[in-house]
């Protein structure tokens, strides 16, 4: 048994021991979140998802490096209305629509 095929049966008995698949974004409550990758549409940048998962951290744990700041910066730019509804659900403000 090849190194690839011991990992896809470790992966595969891990699954059977937690009754079934790991959900996709664990650990990120946001409504906003949500709502905006519930219905990813196809005209978005193949990143979308995991570039406002990124954001959402970001903005809810703090930044904590200039690498993190530099990220934050260029995803604010990128996804300028996601970044404001992001910050207000953050705040306390709830989503914003």
């Amino acid at each position: 048994m090849g190194l690839y095929e011991r990992l896809l049966e470790e992966k595969e008995e891990g699954e059977r021991r937690r009754a079934g698949p790991l959900p996709a974004r664990r650990g990120l409550d946001s409504k906003v979140l949500d709502r905006k990758l519930g219905g990813t549409p196809m005209d978005r940048p193949p990143r979308y998802a995991a570039d406002l998962a990124m954001m959402h951290r970001l903005v809810t744990r703090g930044v904590r490096s200039q690498g993190g700041a530099y990220r934050l910066h260029g995803l604010k730019r990128g996804y300028e209305k996601e970044y404001a509804e992001l910050a207000a659900e953050a705040q306390g403000q709830g989503e914003l629509l």
